[in-house]
């Protein structure tokens, strides 16, 4: 059977990718908005099991709290405790929703989040470090 690269290649452009739904993502983003000043980054992405709401300040406050811990945990702790109800009600029981500091553009591998729904049912902020 004799091979048409040139034709697979022109279906791979012509065929629309799958768009990712991110509407549940969005409105956890949305409903978080009004818990940091308007100039700050909020991003929601799962990562297993865990919705991770990355949030980064402005670049100027970034500079200041980029190795401030407590304050990290701090505002991670603020927005965990913001997450409407209704947030959760559509969240499983195997489930989390995580607050990951992004502060001068560190993250990713060996950063931490914080784990909403442990902080909020014993009232401790421990960080889970991110091994991917």
């Amino acid at each position: 059977m004799r091979s048409f690269p040139w034709l697979t290649a022109l279906l791979m452009m012509t065929v629309p990718c799958r768009a990712v739904d991110r509407t549940f993502q969005i409105s956890v983003e949305n409903s978080l908005k009004g818990s940091v000043p308007s100039n700050w980054f909020l991003r929601a992405s799962w990562r297993g099991e865990t919705l991770v709401v990355f949030v980064s300040p402005a670049p100027v406050v970034s500079s200041i709290n980029s190795y401030d811990a407590d304050r990290q945990m701090t505002i991670a702790a603020d927005l965990c405790k913001a997450i409407p109800q209704p947030i959760w009600d559509k969240i499983g029981p195997g489930q989390d929703i995580g607050v990951e500091p992004i502060a001068g553009g560190n993250g990713g591998r060996g950063s931490w989040w914080l784990s909403c729904r442990a902080y909020l049912s014993n009232g401790k902020a421990e960080a889970s470090v991110r091994s991917n």
